[in-house]
């Protein structure tokens, strides 16, 4: 009984070290900065008018470069919150109001193709956004391009 409890313990033991060590430890993503533009101008398109890298893409949040030539469509995420940062480039930018014509086109993300009663801003280099979960967003016209850093952080 008791050489049993120990071939117990011992494999308890060993399953509880063997997952951990399957688990990758977590790591810093360093991008420097000239990579960073270079990188997104050669990223392909993923749809017309605009390109993206996932630097990083957990369950509880996501950090991408994002580059626009031209607008999408609006969209409003439920249960992610957005923090963007202006890297090159303006535009402008609708918060708030409703989604016209809305559709939902993943589980917890609703587009449009525009938005009623927003307000209206120019953003531009340097400019830093918090868009919390829920808000429609949309940015109606771009100036050339665009480049921005969002980073997608998970409000469930």
């Amino acid at each position: 009984m008791r050489i049993q409890t120990s071939l117990n313990t011992a494999l308890a033991t060993l399953l509880v070290l063997g997952s951990a060590v399957a688990q990758e430890a977590p790591k810093v993503i360093y991008v420097p900065a000239q990579e960073v533009e270079s990188s997104i101008r050669k990223a392909p398109e993923q749809r017309p008018t605009i390109s993206w890298i996932d630097y990083a893409d957990t369950a509880k949040y996501l950090a991408s470069v994002i580059r626009r030539t031209a607008p999408d469509k609006a969209e409003v995420h439920e249960g992610m919150t957005d923090v963007w940062y202006v890297i090159v480039g303006s535009g402008t930018l609708v918060t708030g109001g409703s989604l016209t014509e809305p559709a939902r086109t993943e589980p917890d993300e609703l587009r449009g193709t525009g938005i009623a009663g927003g307000e209206t801003r120019h953003v531009t280099k340097g400019d830093i956004l918090v868009i919390p979960t829920g808000i429609p967003h949309w940015l109606s016209k771009i100036d050339g391009e665009i480049i921005y850093l969002v980073v997608k952080a998970s409000t469930k």
